[in-house]
């Protein structure tokens, strides 16, 4: 519906009342849009009585408006916005720029401002910001608040695309100190969260790439393997690391396999690119697909708009480590299967080979073979990965690298937190019989907490977790002449039970979850135990 802009007023009021429009476009004799008459417009028209003018008459265009400017300061102000520079410059800008004259009516957008909102010029230009939010384009005007407070205002818009935009807006007065224009400057927050989610992809990449070559030194990587086992295991991995064979490291959990695939890749021609790591068994089977492969921009609900690279293409010409690969789903495993022959694959949601050159270091606690057989995993993938199998010894078929390697965790953290600890004769005898089921990273993690926790500098045994203590050790050994009674076996049973579960788990709902009894029961043994 448009109205003609020979078109009495009278006519403009006949339409407005038979519609529910807001606003009515007027054209001239081409068709051409030659401007908007609002409800807003036809109300003053009536409250001035003056029905019989045209619409050429009734229109106000921003140009006309500024021609009536005071003074000539004023005047120069209004031939700056129209002039051809000053579009040119605001459409070089990359923020959006949003120009209201002194009334609240849009002179000017730049292509920015088209880009971040979605709205045309055409759609803004020559309406009053009134109209604009009644148009639901806008949840609320800067201009608006600037002309009513006359100082410079910040706030941030909704727009109808679903956007959320921070704009800033400006006043410019007059000799007479009214507002001329409003100049709003206008910034995306998507866009900058999205700039802010990159800055934190390269901060991470680079602080990976930084831990890959500071983490270990290639002279003292790992001065605490002093069995012959352990010996023999790096000498062979150092060999193996100068070719890109697959290698497949076993152990318990703890036992160090991520130090090793480190350790590997500094002893390779790699050992300048980037070092990255992944727990299959960490995130669902959608997640991991898209950490490995990467995403084109709206792959799947909730990836960034302008997708991400995945850790293979990541790592490409490095090293990438996949630790519990036996948790790795069975659809994943034949598309990892066709990266390691291919050396290629495409990111989810895209139809563009990406080619890659990365070695792959698996890992896993698990039994492989069995997995193989039980049909759990692939057996394809199973030898392919297999090449150089690694069986990495429990700490506790380690005894001699026991001190070694609690003397060098303490000196590390008694260094970060300022402290000076040492370990007395009777801690270390009880840390060299103790079975660490946790392996290194149990050790590790007392270390750290023996010195936080320590009164003194010096550690004994009275400052070590119960569970290191002799008495709490199992009551079956052959040595052990001391008779006791069924059920004081069984409470000690419980209390160790219970305390590593606790220490594994960390809270009492997962630990009561995971020895299979109720919350309540492991709340109520710990009160009996003053625990």
């Amino acid at each position: 519906m448009k109205l003609h802009i020979h078109d009495q007023v009278s006519r403009a009021i006949e339409l407005f009342s038979h519609s529910d429009m807001d606003i009515i476009e007027v054209v001239n004799d081409k068709g051409d849009i030659v401007g908007r008459l609002s409800t807003d417009d036809i109300r003053e028209i009536v409250e001035s009585r003056n029905l019989n003018q045209t619409l050429e008459q009734a229109i106000k265009k921003p140009s006309q408006e500024l021609t009536a400017s005071k003074h000539p300061h004023d005047y120069q102000y209004n031939e700056i916005i129209e002039s051809p520079i000053f579009n040119d410059i605001i459409h070089s800008l990359h923020d959006g720029v949003f120009i209201t004259n002194g009334e609240g009516v849009t002179v000017k957008v730049n292509q920015a401002y088209e880009r971040i909102t979605g709205l045309r010029a055409d759609q803004l230009i020559g309406y009053h910001m009134n109209d604009i939010i009644k148009a639901e384009y806008i949840s609320k005007s800067a201009s608006l608040q600037v002309i009513k407070e006359k100082r410079p205002v910040t706030l941030m818009q909704k727009i109808s695309n679903g956007r959320n935009i921070i704009v800033s807006g400006t006043p410019i007065f007059s000799k007479d100190q009214e507002i001329l224009y409003v100049i709003n400057s206008v910034r995306d927050i998507t866009e900058l969260l999205e700039l802010k989610h990159e800055i934190e992809d390269l901060q991470e990449l680079k602080n990976l790439r930084q831990s890959s070559k500071e983490a270990y030194s290639k002279s003292e990587t790992f001065p605490f393997y002093t069995s012959e086992k352990m010996k023999d295991i790096l000498h062979v991995l150092k060999r193996v690391a100068k070719t890109d064979a697959q290698i497949l490291l076993h152990g318990e959990t703890g036992v160090g396999k991520t130090m090793i695939a480190k350790y590997i890749h500094e002893e390779s021609p790699r050992s300048e690119q980037n070092f990255l790591e992944l727990n299959c068994g960490a995130l669902p089977s959608n997640l991991i697909e898209a950490e490995l492969f990467g995403y084109e921009p709206g792959a799947f609900t909730g990836a960034l708009t302008k997708g991400k690279k995945g850790l293979l293409e990541v790592a490409d010409h490095g090293t990438l480590f996949l630790d519990e690969i036996g948790d790795l789903p069975l659809e994943l495993q034949v598309k990892l299967l066709k990266v390691m022959e291919d050396q290629a694959f495409y990111p989810v949601g895209s139809s563009k080979l990406t080619h890659i050159n990365v070695r792959i270091i698996a890992a896993s606690h698990k039994n492989l073979k069995k997995l193989v057989e039980s049909g759990d995993f692939r057996e394809d993938l199973y030898y392919r990965i297999n090449v150089v199998p690694i069986h990495i010894p429990p700490l506790r078929h380690r005894k001699k690298e026991i001190i070694p390697m609690a003397q060098l965790f303490l000196e590390e953290y008694s260094s970060a937190y300022g402290l000076n600890r040492s370990l007395r004769l009777d801690a270390l005898d009880l840390l060299s019989d103790y079975d660490w089921p946790g392996n290194i990273r149990e050790l590790k993690n007392l270390m750290e907490r023996l010195v936080v926790i320590s009164p003194s500098d010096e550690i004994g045994r009275e400052q070590l977790p119960e569970e290191l203590l002799p008495s709490r050790k199992r009551t079956d050994s052959k040595d052990d002449d001391e008779i006791v009674t069924l059920k004081q076996a069984v409470e000690e049973l419980e209390r160790e039970l219970i305390t590593k579960a606790l220490r594994t788990y960390k809270t009492t709902r997962k630990a009561a979850e995971a020895l299979e009894v109720s919350q309540s029961t492991i709340v109520q043994k710990m009160k009996k135990w003053g625990g």
